[in-house]
């Protein structure tokens, strides 16, 4: 039986590949979620009994656009995959997913197998804490990458509230950020009327000056006793390639 016929993981196997079979660049997507699901190609062409230069073909367009067959050939080895580790990635993906939430605002999330102190993390990702220092002694059992402005646009609090219960324990990381005014309240304003409250180890701004987080932000952060930080690694797909390289 392949993954993607377990009823629990079917909107998640049947979401991935809609993506890549309705996108203008396939090979570009199959890319994007095999790193997300930390597959090397090598990995992922053996348990697919093909060489792992057809994968590289696909993912730079040089072979052209995948099957449906394939595409979900490729989809159930990511997931089966997963599974064999325990699942840390698709356990979340089902829940954002499930909740109608698209793939394209979580840029990546993973759980550690083992904790990491906040300071630790935040030095690996070039962060100046800027808030709540106090609390950088705090365990960080793992991170959830977000693109704050489109979640923030296209969300509504429901679906903001379950995009942020990925980051319980964790470190939740905005992209795309500007002054760190909108992330701080969409996280503050998605609690309101939910007894069960979310609360991030960590949350990691990126795409802004350290010297101009905004005050509201800075003040929601030390309200809910929470470190704030900024990364200063440039880019985002630097940032998500560095994430994924993170070995605690």
């Amino acid at each position: 039986m392949s993954y993607s016929d377990i009823n629990e993981y079917e909107d998640l196997a049947q979401g991935i590949a809609g993506e890549i079979a309705l996108s203008e660049g396939p090979g570009k997507i199959m890319k994007k979620w095999r790193e997300k699901f930390q597959v090397p190609q090598k990995e992922l062409a053996v348990h697919l009994e093909i060489s792992p230069s057809v994968i590289s073909d696909y993912e730079s367009g040089r072979r052209s656009s995948p099957r449906v067959e394939t595409i979900k050939k490729f989809v159930d080895a990511l997931l089966l995959l997963d599974k064999v580790r325990g699942s840390p990635v698709s356990r979340g993906l089902k829940r954002v997913i499930g909740s109608g939430i698209p793939p394209d605002i979580l840029l990546d999330l993973r759980k550690f197998q083992a904790p990491v102190k906040a300071k630790d993390f935040c030095e690996y990702l070039h962060c100046k804490v800027v808030a709540g220092k106090e609390f950088l002694e705090r365990e960080v059992w793992g991170y959830t990458a977000i693109n704050s402005v489109a979640a923030i646009l296209r969300l509504d609090v429901k679906q903001l509230f379950e995009l942020y219960r990925q980051t319980i324990g964790r470190s939740a990381i905005f992209t795309n950020v500007s002054t760190g005014r909108s992330p701080l309240v969409a996280f503050k304003t998605s609690q309101i009327g939910f007894q069960n409250k979310v609360k991030p180890a960590l949350i990691v701004l990126h795409g802004l000056d350290p010297n101009r987080v905004d005050i509201v932000a800075l003040k929601i952060a030390e309200a809910e006793h929470i470190s704030l930080a900024v990364s200063t690694i440039k880019g985002i797909d630097e940032l998500v390639k560095r994430l994924r390289t993170f070995n605690p």
